[in-house]
């Protein structure tokens, strides 16, 4: 249809969105992107962040988390590929909530060379996330 895009959003694990799209926004290393039906090709690696995605004939805006990744868009197509991602209105804030306090508890008595410390900074980051985008809802 004219005057939308194609946009989809993928990790690892599966195709977590596809639909058209009238206009996306991206959390890009160098600043937020936004894309449109023919604007001129872009690749970029991302940051954690927000996704935004205005879905053709919706005026809802619909929101995903994701960890880090790259978007590539060619005017007829976004395609965001990230590292993890879920839907902001999958989250459930008492459970990432639970999981801050976990993971920050977890730091907290872990030694400096704990080899799954990385791990724990990691989950902690993708938590604190999650709070702070649902906070926003």
């Amino acid at each position: 249809m004219p005057g939308t895009m194609i946009c989809e959003i993928v990790t690892p694990e599966k195709m977590l969105y596809s639909a058209e799209a009238s206009f996306v926004a991206v959390p890009a290393t160098e600043g937020e992107i936004g894309f449109m039906y023919m604007r001129s090709p872009v690749m970029s690696t991302l940051n954690s962040g927000e996704v935004r995605v205005k879905p053709e004939a919706s005026d809802i805006v619909l929101r995903f988390a994701i960890a880090g990744g790259y978007v590539e868009a060619d005017g007829h197509k976004v395609v965001v590929l990230a590292n993890r991602a879920v839907n902001i209105t999958d989250v459930d804030p008492v459970l990432v909530k639970e999981r801050i306090t976990s993971f920050e508890q977890a730091l907290t008595t872990s030694e400096a060379d704990d080899p799954e410390r990385a791990f724990k900074n990691s989950e902690l980051e993708w938590y604190t996330l999650l709070d702070k985008l649902v906070s926003r809802i």
